[in-house]
């Protein structure tokens, strides 16, 4: 895990300073995307970084593409490392978020940018609603 990080930053030719590396460390480790208070909470506790430094090294690996920035209409922004294209699921009562592979998307994107001559860059695909255990909370009125 190190040395990869190590490589993909060298490959970005971004200097891997122990702050870069911890982040990414961070998002790689967790299961969900990460927002920008969890990882200053973090960073602050382990390594003294302040909150200007950090959101210039989020800002700098979301330029290079090594992290994505997302808004799940919640008012802040999550990281995650950039990898596979695949897209979220998030509970809307318990946030709880789920990564689904995208294996539908691909084929439709190439159609939209056929059909409009359109270059797609990139593109965002959340699905808002319930998860199976707050599904079960819940009471429907019909």
């Amino acid at each position: 895990m190190k040395n990869d990080i190590q490589q993909t930053l060298s490959d970005h030719n971004l200097k891997a300073t122990d702050a870069r590396k911890f982040l990414l460390e961070t998002i790689s480790i967790e299961k969900r995307p990460v927002d920008a208070q969890s990882l200053i909470e973090i960073m602050q506790k382990k390594l003294g970084v302040d909150r200007v430094t950090i959101f210039r090294i989020l800002n700098t690996l979301t330029a290079h593409g090594i992290l994505r920035r997302l808004e799940f209409q919640e008012g802040k922004a999550r990281y995650e490392i950039s990898s596979d294209d695949h897209h979220h699921l998030i509970c809307e009562n318990c946030g709880a978020i789920e990564d689904i592979p995208d294996t539908m998307v691909p084929k439709i994107e190439k159609e939209i940018a056929r059909d409009h001559d359109f270059l797609i860059k990139r593109h965002t695909l959340e699905f808002f609603g319930l998860c199976k255990n707050c599904q079960k909370r819940v009471k429907f009125k019909d």
